[in-house]
Order: structure tokens, then C-alpha cells, then sequence
């Protein structure tokens, strides 16, 4: 739905209105809650987007038991900040799927640490990256320990990036620096979450045989997705590369996704040991819950409370909240919360693979 320039104004209206209306509840003069971070960023990116949906949050569950306040329950913002506080304070894990080229994401995720990271000065939860690899753990350990910092383990943005090499990874030069920041400034733990590109390279070729029996079995993959899942993950593969490739490749490429998860995963509860909960910066397939991070660390750990937050980017003519919910096979939610921005311009990502 593109809005012509002059209308804009009159858009900017029906957007705080709706904003009223929908993010906050109807039963927001009863309901009371704070304005943090999170939500300030919210608001703020929902004033410079024209399309209705922008700074909406859906819950996609019913109102969890975290919510005291009965007139809160219909609020989705209330609902979030309370599954994603109980999470921060249980040993849990709050998940925000992005989408990686998107700027707006990352504001909204950095944000969301704030809000949530800095509620205590004794218990700093861990940030576990998918955007760094295990094979720069000796950047991220020398971060941790810089010698000519006044008090060690308070090194700045550039030091993260030149200890890990940034520059020369395939991510975003820079659209990630406020949210490597924002755990900087608050001094919450940074861990990588991947594996080494050789490690996917190697399981997309050879499959579970690529894994020890040992590894499977640590990470949790020697515990079958089920069929429905296994055909939903290739099909995925097989869209998001345009048939660019031999469809016999698309099993080996699921079976690396999968490996991606499980060792994420495995990163998620390590950081959770250590420093008592975690945040995984990482995209939306990853934070799926019916087959992505979460369905391992359930495997492993049944009762660890995990809240997945997708952000997604609105489509024009499509005003529709729960047409964007991810869903499984079994057609459930596949996230617990989806907040909607505002879309990045990009080009066609399937002309470009045609071409190669």
C-alpha cells in the first residue's frame, strides 16, 4: 500500500491512533506500564513508517501467567516485556530473529538488550551472535581481557570488531554496531554462536555422516526433526535459493541448517551455565520455534523458558498482522511475538543467483 506524499501527514494520524488502539490494548487507561527502550524504539521507527502494520507487536499465544494485572492481558507489549523479564530472570533465553540486512532490526534488538539486560547491575546475561564463529573465540576471549584497558573487559566497539576481524566477514559492515554497543556499554558477555564456514560446508556436503556419532548425539541431532519438519526445512532451502541449485543438494544444505541450530543452541546453553541467561541475536529461520534454535534446546533441556521474537518486515497491500506469522506444518505458531517494521529496499535476490 504506497501512500502518495500528500497524504502523508493524515497516514502519520491514522498511525498513532491505530498505535493506540492496538500496540497498547483497549484496556490501556487500566493497564499501566513504562516506556522503555524497547518500546520508545518502537514507537519512534512506527512514526517514520506509512504502513499501518509498522510498530505493532502480535502476541501469537494465549496471555502468559506472568501477568499479574488482569487488565494487562490483553496488551501485547505487557505480555512481551513479562514472557521476556521471566525469561531474563528464570535462566531462560530471549531469541530475536531478524532479518540481517535490515537496519531497523538491529536498532529494535539492541534496544530489546537494553530493556532487558540492564535490569540488574549482578546479573549480566550473555549475548550469543550467529554473525560470529566459533574459530574467532580468540578474538572474543582477547576482547575480554584487554591489557590496556583501565579495567579489563571494557574494551570499545573498535576493538571487538578488529580483535574478530569483522571487515572481512560476508555480514553488514556496520548496521550492527549498535547493538555490539549496547553489550558493550552494559558489559553483558558476548559469545559467538556458529560454527566455522568449513564445518557448514563440510556437514552441507556430507550430510550426518560429515558429524561423529559423539557430536551428533552431544548436540542433539541424533533425535529426528520428523518427516513433516525434514520436508518444511528443504522446501525452505529450495526457496530461499530460487532453484538456482540441483534439488540434490537441498538435502545436504538442510541437514547443515540443522547443524547450524544445534550448535547455536549448544552456544545458547553453554552462555546460560555461565552467566545465568542469554540473548540469541540471530536470523528469523534460526529462532523458529517448531524446527529452529529452540526445538534443541528443548531436546536437551525441557524446561529452559525460551521466547521467540520475530522481526518482520511489512508488505505493501498487506495489512493483515496474522498472515505474517510464521507457522509450522501442524499449522501452530512458529514464534511466541512478532513485532512489524518497516521493509528494507532491496533487489531480487533470486536474478542475482540466476546470474552467477
Amino acid at each position: 500500500m504506497k501512500i502518495p506524499g500528500g497524504a502523508r501527514s493524515v497516514a502519520g494520524g491514522l498511525v498513532a491512533a491505530l498505535l493506540t488502539a492496538l500496540t497498547f490494548g483497549a484496556s490501556a487507561r487500566a493497564c499501566t506500564f513504562e516506556r522503555g527502550p524497547f518500546l520508545e524504539e518502537i514507537a519512534r521507527q512506527a512514526k517514520t513508517c506509512a504502513h499501518p502494520l509498522c510498530g505493532q507487536i502480535l502476541a501469537t499465544g494465549p496471555a502468559g501467567s506472568e501477568i499479574s494485572d488482569a487488565s494487562c492481558a490483553g496488551n501485547p507489549w505487557i505480555r512481551l516485556k513479562a514472557a521476556a523479564s521471566a525469561a531474563m530472570s528464570s535462566g531462560g533465553v530471549l531469541i530475536l530473529g531478524e532479518t540481517h540486512d535490515n537496519a531497523e532490526h538491529h536498532l529494535l534488538q539492541a534496544a530489546a538488550v537494553e530493556e532487558f539486560g540492564g535490569q540488574s547491575a549482578e546479573k549480566r546475561p550473555a549475548v550469543v551472535f550467529e554473525q560470529l564463529r566459533s574459530d574467532q573465540d580468540a578474538g572474543l576471549a582477547s576482547f575480554k581481557t584487554l591489557s590496556g584497558s583501565a579495567t579489563p573487559g571494557t574494551g570499545t566497539l573498535g576493538d571487538l570488531k578488529r580483535l574478530v576481524d569483522w571487515e572481512k566477514s560476508s555480514w553488514p559492515k556496520d548496521i550492527y554496531d549498535p547493538l555490539f554497543a549496547t553489550a558493550i556499554k552494559l558489559r553483558l558477555p558476548i559469545y559467538a554462536g556458529d560454527v566455522s564456514r568449513a564445518e557448514i560446508m563440510k556437514a552441507a556436503k556430507g550430510g550426518e555422516a560429515a558429524l561423529s556419532t559423539e557430536s551428533r548425539s552431544r548436540l542433539g541431532l541424533d533425535a529426528p526433526l520428523g518427516e513433516s519438519l525434514d520436508a518444511a526445512s528443504v522446501k525452505e532451502i529450495e526457496n530461499a535459493h530460487c532453484g538456482a541449485l540441483p534439488k540434490e543438494a537441498f538435502g545436504g544444505m538442510a541437514y547443515a541448517q540443522r547443524y547450524r541450530d544445534a550448535h547455536l543452541a549448544n552456544a545458547v546453553l553453554d552462555a546460560v551455565a555461565t552467566d545465568g541467561s542469554a540473548f540469541l541475536i540471530a536470523g528469523t529461520g534460526h529462532a523458529r520455534t517448531d524446527r529452529g534454535v529452540p526445538w534443541y534446546i528443548r531436546q536437551r533441556d525441557g524446561q529452559k523458558k525460551i521466547v521467540s521474537v520475530m522481526f518482520v518486515e511489512v508488505e505493501d497491500g498487506n495489512d493483515a498482522p496474522e498472515t505474517y506469522v510464521p507457522r509450522g506444518p501442524d499449522g501452530q505458531p512458529a514464534a511466541d511475538f512478532v513485532v512489524f517494521t518497516a521493509r528494507t529496499e532491496r533487489g531480487d535476490p533470486c536474478e542475482k543467483m540466476r546470474k552467477k
